[in-house]
């Protein structure tokens, strides 16, 4: 009796850790209060450790926003489509004559996006009150640009005609023997396309059908005619011309390395200043 007793009395307590209370207000942060009922939607771990973990989480993210409210609320800056555009206008200034257009586009294609009116909105603030803190100088584009110079091209597709000859067997491997023993004695290769290969030569770009193909095309010189085999079957390969990389001029790059940039340092700004904020005001947690 005293042994299913004591089973009964080890139940009733673990139900009342699973089901553990939290008070109304789970959180303090200066004189603003987290209560739970923000959270009430959220689904949380059964595992009290887990549960506390995750809400510990959606309280802080709950804080980040609340400074974040206050931080624009004292600089009086909206974040909205208006500072969204007035922050596109400000770059245009910043670029003189040379605003590139897909850049251009670029920015305006995302005017209506909240995140990036957010973006706008803190980064007037913190340039208001310390513009080092977001805006590069040309010395740290320049900079950037000298340590990625391999990321400022702008590439160009190999362009080959291709054409199957047959399968990859004997048969296969004597018609593309024929195939370049014609070409060598002056038969195009469009009109050998037509005859060995009912679909006719095709044209592509880039060697992205299959890896045998796309080795062949990387190592090809333009005006060469080879015979790859594959798994598929023998195909002849003609380089029409070949991909290049052009470097793109700093000038051409400084727009879209000086929003890089300062994304990266609007960030840092943010998370300094929270941090800030937080040693001055600890958040008290009642869970």
């Amino acid at each position: 009796m005293k042994h299913s007793l004591f089973i009964f009395l080890s139940c009733i307590h673990l139900c009342l850790s699973a089901a553990e209370v939290l008070p109304d207000t789970v959180a303090v942060f200066g004189k603003t209060e987290i209560k739970k009922e923000r959270f009430k939607n959220f689904r949380l771990p059964n595992d009290p450790a887990e549960r506390r973990k995750q809400l510990k989480k959606l309280i802080d993210t709950e804080i980040y926003i609340t400074v974040i409210r206050q931080l624009l609320s004292l600089s009086a800056i909206a974040p909205d489509e208006n500072t969204a555009r007035r922050y596109i206008d400000f770059r245009k200034v910043q670029c003189g004559g040379n605003f590139p257009e897909t850049f251009r586009k670029s920015l305006e294609s995302q005017i209506k996006k909240s995140d990036f009116q957010l973006r706008s909105a803190l980064y007037f603030t913190f340039y208001a009150a310390a513009p080092a803190a977001v805006e590069p100088s040309m010395a740290d584009i320049s900079r950037h640009y000298d340590l990625n110079r391999e990321k400022f091209h702008i590439a160009t597709d190999s362009k080959f005609g291709i054409f199957r000859a047959g399968n990859n067997d004997e048969k296969g491997r004597k018609n593309a023997a024929v195939i370049l023993s014609r070409m060598r004695q002056g038969e195009e290769f469009d009109a050998l396309a037509g005859q060995f290969d009912p679909a006719g030569m095709i044209r592509s770009s880039g060697g992205k059908d299959r890896p045998e193909l796309t080795a062949a095309v990387k190592n090809m010189k333009e005006g060469e005619t080879r015979a790859v085999p594959t798994g598929s079957g023998i195909y002849m390969i003609k380089m029409i011309s070949k991909g290049s990389r052009t470097a793109i001029p700093l000038h051409e790059s400084a727009p879209y390395i000086r929003e890089m940039l300062s994304g990266m340092m609007l960030k840092n700004a943010l998370e300094q200043y929270i941090s800030e904020v937080l040693a001055k005001n600890p958040v008290k947690y009642f869970f």
